[in-house]
């Protein structure tokens, strides 16, 4: 069984966590269509959903949660391409969160590959 605290791939989540609370707090707050909303909620779900792995206490149940949190990291991508499109958020904004999941992303499979 895996300690999530000893995770590369959750320091990196965590990371991107952050980023995303960072640049959040620019948001507009009468954006009505949600998208500000889902950003965060995928955001949030991208580690929790390897905390949940971990805490089942098997390589599968780690390997599912890794999976669904490589599926939360797409949703918040797009997302964030959609933000820029709709005015939310800077290019500069949207390469800040580009590179932090960029950084998630390798540290996932390295997790992956290692199951």
């Amino acid at each position: 069984m895996k300690d999530f605290r000893d995770l590369d791939v959750l320091h990196a989540a965590h990371d991107l966590v952050v980023v995303v609370h960072d640049i959040s707090q620019s948001f507009p707050e009468d954006e009505h269509f949600g998208v500000t909303a889902a950003i965060t909620q995928a955001a949030l779900s991208i580690p929790r959903s390897i905390v949940v792995g971990c805490g089942r206490g098997t390589d599968d149940a780690l390997r599912t949660g890794l999976e669904h949190a490589s599926g939360y990291a797409s949703e918040l991508e797009y997302l964030m391409l959609l933000a820029s499109e709709v005015g939310i958020i800077d290019d500069e904004t949207l390469e800040e969160v580009g590179g932090s999941l960029s950084e998630f992303k390798t540290r996932l499979a390295e997790e992956l590959g290692e199951l």
